[in-house]
């Protein structure tokens, strides 16, 4: 018993993985304070507090990432605050429709979440600000005055945020993920220098062993950075679509490595009594030059990708490279027709030939991991803001409508805690004006920063709101006796202000101390406080967080820990349903073009339901912070799976039928099993069975779509007219594309689940 006490106290106390937020701290401050001095010089100080709180709240819609989300979204919060202030004023003297209304707008915030991290905060505010607007009535003149000073604040936020911008948001994550490529190089550096063998090699296993921190480094701060966030970035994504690209890189690397060690080396055998040479690259000096010119190379590129990744200035070129995989491809020609002459020749022909087909796999993989790093710097840059084509493909279909009306039903996540807050919010509000409670705007306030969508954020947030409200009134009580210089608790004031905002991304209860001390010492500038004021704050805090506790375990009450295996499994059998509906269309199946939006709806659905799990079991006390990099994995690549089988979809417009492809309905097999023994695993934290032979299936699609196209090539001579065989180029061109993206990405699934069972978290997910 005492150990659990201990451990739920550590829950609530311990400070989140992170730093505190310094700059949004001055920032918030700045925000505040100065609108404050400037009402106190103009004889107009509760015009200027307004503005003051107005762009405090602004503030906190500062989302971070890219500039067009955080301008998008504090643009967005000053406009729905300076609505909800005008309705809030008008009805705030009619108590029903009051009560109405504050459904209305509770169900607004909570499905406010549906559209990301920004979404989620201008939801908060939103809903702050209509919450304290209806405990201040006041005719349409001052409604109307009080909208424009939201927007003088919204505006006067947004420029203090433009001079204060932090331009380097990413920057450890950035070095983080950046360390694994040089890690890599120094493993090529250390072999293309004799210091290791692939063999048994002490220095080989120091790099080895360096390159595994370094992937672990960069998993574990990506998942404490995550942790701190309410919803996932496209620079998230593409960190961990990085850091899975170097761990494949790597696999690729020491293969190449071994490779050419195999057949470039005399044999070491001391049972025999001669040294011989290897039938491998040793024959061929010009091979041999090239190899050492392709380990240069390597190092040079994968240098170079881990200088873009970290925000230097560099040019990542594949020229020299491509140019010595083309020098190997034409000795694999010569040494084909050597064969004639000298057959001894051909085992070292096969083992040229393993070289040209592994450089050109790991070429492609850097190639597509250097467009990656490019493309996320020039997002951290913002001269770009682009996300990857098959994303942007899938996005464009959506509509914020869709989303919603997706989301409308009680098997939405989204949807049941938007109407627990509805509800919770309305009680929050009868109560308030049934009992006319003092100040009762309290219980609204602290219902809408208690209740969460998960059970286990809630019971945090409920005893950090609880302690760090009675803690803060009792001091902001005391300081309010003892200090009459009304200049000193002004400077307390916006002090508190800073280190609330500076220490909110560090622990929840911390920053509530402070806010607290902040909201009593600016009631106590317009008429003086007492210990009754600080009770009135703690009874009414008290009332809200009992409700939030309350309406989450009256309605729909569920632990995380124990419905995200469920989620996962159901969205990754989701994700295999929606494969095979697509898929079987070009086995030769009627479409059913209703039946395929209905899949690809429930998918996103599902996709959607196990990230609002996975994001409530962050908040969860005893998370392992292993679980968070896998999970995150599992998210992201399912989403970017579905993303490629949508593109599939689309292109069933165009698809005229021909004959299928005789390897399609092996590829689809393998990868629908795939997915079901994914979810299966995943549901009870087991070991998924070793993947498929995805490549060979890959290689004999690849195989015979070339033949189409050769065979095309030759009909081009005779007809260039409509054939068979031109319609059927076209019916697979786009297929031919997007069967790699889906391997890559059920590939990464697997490596996930794998990492994911190698934690030792069964006895914690299933208690």
């Amino acid at each position: 018993m005492q150990s659990n006490r201990t451990n739920v106290l550590k829950f609530i106390l311990q400070p989140e993985p992170g730093k505190p937020a310094i700059a949004n701290g001055l920032r918030a401050a700045l925000a505040l304070g100065i609108p404050m001095v400037i009402g106190q010089f103009t004889d107009h100080s509760q015009n200027g507090l307004f503005v003051g709180l107005i762009a405090y709240f602004v503030n906190l819609a500062n989302v971070g990432g890219p500039y067009l989300f955080k301008a998008t979204a504090m643009a967005a919060a000053t406009l729905g605050m300076a609505i909800s202030v005008f309705v809030g004023t008008l009805v705030a003297g009619v108590p029903m429709l009051a009560v109405a209304l504050t459904l209305l707008w509770g169900l607004g915030s909570g499905f406010a979440s549906l559209y990301g991290n920004g979404g989620s905060t201008v939801g908060l505010v939103v809903g702050l600000s209509f919450i304290s607007s209806i405990a201040q009535p006041g005719e349409e003149g001052i409604a109307l005055l009080r909208f424009l000073l939201c927007l003088i604040a919204g505006g006067w936020a947004m420029v203090l945020s433009l001079l204060m911008w932090p331009f380097t948001p990413y920057k450890p994550l950035q070095a983080s993920v950046a360390s694994c490529y040089n890690a890599i190089a120094d493993y090529i550096q250390a072999f293309h220098d004799n210091a290791i063998h692939t063999g048994i090699d002490s220095a080989k296993a120091g790099y080895v062993l360096e390159i595994g921190k370094a992937l672990e480094n960069a998993r574990t701060a990506l998942g404490a950075e995550r942790i701190g966030k309410q919803a996932r970035t496209w620079m998230d994504e593409q960190l961990l679509v990085l850091i899975q690209d170097a761990e494949r890189v790597f696999g690729s690397v020491v293969a190449l490595i071994e490779l050419i060690e195999i057949n470039s080396m005399p044999e070491r055998d001391s049972s025999k009594t001669t040294s011989t040479t290897n039938t491998g690259y040793q024959q061929f000096p010009s091979v041999q030059l090239l190899v050492e010119d392709v380990l240069e190379q390597l190092i040079v590129i994968i240098k170079t990708i881990a200088k873009v990744i970290s925000g230097k200035s560099a040019v990542i070129a594949f020229g020299n490279l491509n140019r010595i995989h083309e020098a190997l491809r034409e000795q694999e020609h010569l040494q084909r027709i050597a064969i004639s002459v000298h057959e001894a020749h051909y085992p070292a022909l096969v083992a040229l030939t393993d070289l040209v087909l592994m450089m050109e796999k790991l070429i492609k993989q850097l190639d597509y991991t250097a467009q990656t790093a490019k493309q996320f710097t020039a997002d951290i840059k913002m001269t770009r803001r682009e996300v990857e084509p098959q994303v942007l493909v899938a996005q464009k279909q959506r509509s914020p409508f869709s989303i919603l009306q997706d989301n409308l039903t009680l098997d939405s996540a989204i949807f049941r805690h938007a109407l627990r807050l509805g509800v919770t919010l309305t009680v929050g509000v009868a109560i308030s004006k049934l009992a006319h409670l003092q100040m009762g705007y309290w219980v609204t306030l602290t219902i809408m920063f208690v209740l969460k969508p998960d059970f286990g954020g809630t019971f945090k947030r409920f005893f950090q709101r609880v302690g760090g409200t009675i803690l803060g009134a009792t001091v902001a009580a005391v300081l309010a006796a003892a200090i009459a210089n009304k200049l000193i608790l002004a400077i307390i004031t916006v002090l508190t202000v800073f280190f609330g905002i500076a220490l909110l991304s560090v622990n929840y209860g911390y920053a509530v101390f402070f806010f607290s001390i902040f909201v009593l010492l600016m009631i106590d500038f317009t008429q003086p406080i007492s210990w009754q004021f600080a009770g009135i704050r703690v009874f009414n805090t008290l009332i809200g967080a009992f409700l939030a506790f309350g309406g989450h375990y009256l309605m729909w009450p569920s632990w995380e820990r124990q419905r995200l295996p469920t989620q996962l499994a159901a969205a990754l059998r989701q994700c295999s349903d929606y494969f095979q509906k697509v898929v079987a269309v070009y086995q030769g199946e009627k479409e059913d073009r209703a039946s395929i939006i209905s899949h690809r709806r429930r998918t996103g659905l599902a996709i959607t339901n196990a990230q609002t799990s996975y994001q409530g079991l962050l908040g969860e006390p005893q998370t392992p912070l292993g679980l968070v990099e896998p999970v995150m994995a599992l998210l992201v690549y399912m989403g970017r799976f579905t993303n490629a089988v949508t593109v599939l979809a689309v292109h069933l417009d165009h698809f005229k039928r021909t004959q299928p492809l005789p390897e399609l309905e092996t590829f689809a097999c393998q990868i629908s099993l795939l997915l079901q023994q994914l979810a299966d695993c995943v549901q009870d934290f087991s070991s998924p069975p070793p993947l498929p032979d995805l490549e060979g299936t890959l290689q004999k699609i690849h195989t015979h779509l070339q033949a189409l196209q050769t065979a095309r090539v030759q009909e081009l001579a005779v007809t260039h007219g409509h054939t068979p065989i031109r319609q059927a180029v076209i019916d697979y061109s786009v297929l031919d594309m997007e069967v790699d993206q889906i391997v890559r990405r059920v590939t990464a699934m697997h490596s996930a689940l794998v990492r994911l069972t190698r934690i030792n978290i069964v006895k914690t997910v299933n208690r």
